[in-house]
């Protein structure tokens, strides 16, 4: 009985043992379901999962789909917050990097989940930053292109600043943050500052509405010989006025340099650290180089530009390619607005039929430049369309800067010569202008005279703006007589912004004569001792004053009483011959009367 009853509750302690087993069984399934199930926030933050494949295999397009999913969603939860246009602007900037990245990236389960980790720490992070000011705002707009140079040539950065906040900003000072490293600063410091200022810009209350408000400055630069090639950062800094208080804002934009293959590239953050790297196969057109015939770009001239543009995809071949060139447009005013360079044929579109994986083709096209153009390097945009292997579509934008130069126009006006003839010893006044006709800026002016007659009269007129006169008020020397035709040349030298010296020649007549002297007029003329002669002279009676002529020979004199009985006898025969002639006239008029008596 005693067995039996024991066994009973061995029984029914078995039971419950199992009954209680069975229950902590059900607890832990309970919170496992619940544990596996996503709240909203673990949703936001869910990793896609490939579901045709394990985690060790390539994505698919239902991977790329959930994933875009997932972070539109994301991006749309923290839309919800109080943002301003800004930080929705980035946010959408962020999301359409990343579709553009995942739709044409080949890349593992985790490289995808790690990506998409990536992404919405970049959105919570923008999402996250404070605008308690209008800095905040402070944009480069979307339209501008990524510039293209190469090394030792000069290139145009232009900025293109909006305003997206709701008030004005006033005295806009934006200076480039220059670096002396090259990896960050691929340009020849050439000064200690380089600021640009802009007075205004107005808000704008959409990012389509900031194009037309946006206000541009541009820069130029001389790329370094040793630069590497790659895609620099460059960074610019603006302080402004925003309320009556000083505000600062930096904003940043991107170059396409071409350096020297002996330079190397330009290592990326992404190149430098040995992290599992992902693989893309974006096909991409950049414009590595440029040249123009002639080589020298002159306002007003035709020229041919020779565009280099390269596949940088080294899978993926691009067709159906479209080239738009344009002229960047120049003038302050909607009204006098104009493009620097135009088509010869009046069109500037070309077509490309196909170029393979890193292969590189010639883009050629004849434009004109202005007449009227300032002497300095305009931009050509370059706009692209294309397509890869699949038809899927992508543009892309660059542009080459063309350096215009202005022929020198140097004239000069009458030269006033004072005087004009000139002894040797003696110092001649000669004024002239000299006149800046052009277009271009003359540097480092001067006036040499050349000629053996004179010496001196350099001047240096020192730098002379289009428009500007220079005045030329020299002292010139004579040192020799002149013995041809009297030609002094007067030599206008200048130099250009490149330094290249230029000479221009204007023909002067002046002459010079030998030198006689001032003592012919020193003889003495003070008489002390009343002799009759000069003191200090030997006069010995011929007339002639020794000491000045020299001893003088002696010719025959005739003394005096000879001359004056000469004198006495020639006065006496002239009284004779005039009684004769009177006796003569009495005889005559003595016969005629006798003759009349008679005839009485």
């Amino acid at each position: 009985m005693n067995n039996r009853f024991n066994n009973v509750n061995t029984g029914k302690n078995r039971q419950g043992a199992y009954a209680f087993a069975a229950r902590i069984m059900l607890v832990i399934l309970t919170m496992a379901v619940c544990l596996m199930i996503p709240t909203p926030a673990d949703k936001a933050n869910a990793v896609s999962i490939s579901v045709n494949g394990d985690e060790k295999g390539m994505i698919k397009n239902s991977d790329r789909e959930a994933a875009y999913v997932i972070l539109i969603e994301y991006m749309n939860d923290l839309k919800r917050r109080d943002l301003s246009a800004a930080q929705k602007a980035e946010l959408d900037e962020i999301m359409y990097d990343a579709n553009v990245f995942i739709a044409n990236t080949e890349m593992t389960v985790n490289q995808l989940a790690t990506y998409e980790v990536t992404v919405k720490e970049r959105m919570e992070a923008a999402a996250a930053k404070e605008v308690p000011s209008a800095n905040k705002f402070l944009f480069i707009d979307n339209t501008s292109a990524i510039t293209a140079a190469k090394y030792d040539e000069q290139t145009a950065i232009t900025l293109s600043v909006v305003n997206l906040g709701d008030t004005s900003v006033s005295d806009v000072v934006i200076t480039p943050v220059v670096d002396t490293s090259k990896k960050k600063w691929p340009f020849v410091i050439q000064t200690a500052s380089d600021a640009r200022v802009i007075d205004n810009i107005a808000p704008a209350k959409s990012i389509e509405q900031s194009v037309g408000l946006a206000k541009q400055a541009t820069w130029y630069f001389v790329v370094a010989s040793d630069a590497m090639t790659g895609v620099y950062p460059i960074t610019f800094h603006a302080i402004y006025y925003r309320n009556g208080a000083v505000e600062e804002a930096d904003l940043k934009t991107y170059i396409n340099i071409t350096g020297k293959a002996s330079s190397g590239k330009l290592e990326t953050d992404d190149e430098a650290t040995p992290t599992e790297t992902l693989k893309t196969s974006t096909p991409r057109i950049i414009v590595t180089g440029f040249t123009t015939d002639p080589e020298t770009v002159m306002a007003g001239d035709t020229f041919n530009l020779t565009v280099t543009v390269e596949n940088t995809s080294d899978k993926t071949a691009v067709s159906n390619i479209q080239f738009d060139f344009k002229a960047a447009q120049e003038g302050s005013e909607k009204e006098t607005t104009y493009e620097a360079f135009l088509p010869t044929s009046g069109s500037s579109t070309l077509y490309v039929d196909r170029i393979g994986p890193g292969e590189s083709t010639d883009l050629s096209i004849e434009m004109t430049a202005r007449a009227d153009l300032t002497q300095k390097p305009y931009v050509i945009n370059l706009d692209m369309a294309y397509e890869d292997s699949k038809h899927n579509p992508y543009t892309a934008q660059s542009n080459v800067s063309i350096p215009v130069k202005q022929e020198a126009r140097v004239d000069s006006g009458d030269a006033e010569i004072t005087p004009e003839n000139v002894e040797v010893g003696q110092s001649v006044n000669v004024m002239f202008p000299v006149y800046n006709k052009g277009k271009t800026i003359l540097y480092n002016v001067q006036v040499e005279f050349v000629s053996e007659s004179f010496t001196g009269g350099s001047t240096f007129l020192g730098k002379l703006d289009p428009g500007a006169t220079g005045n030329v008020d020299a002292m010139l020397d004579a040192v020799a007589a002149t013995e041809d035709e009297g030609i002094v040349k007067a030599v206008i030298s200048y130099e250009d912004e490149a330094g290249n010296v230029t000479e221009v020649e204007k023909e002067l007549n002046i002459f010079v004569s030998e030198s006689y002297g001032d003592d012919m007029y020193d003889m003495p003329e003070i008489d002390e001792d009343g002799d009759g002669i000069m003191d200090g002279m030997d006069y010995d009676g011929d007339g002639i004053i020794d000491e000045y002529y020299g001893p003088q020979k002696k010719s025959f004199s005739i003394p005096w009483w000879v001359w004056l009985i000469v004198g006495f006898f020639g006065v006496a025969v002239i009284v004779v011959v005039i009684v004769i002639i009177v006796v003569a006239k009495k005889k005559k008029l003595a016969a005629e009367l006798a003759k009349i008596d008679d005839e009485e």
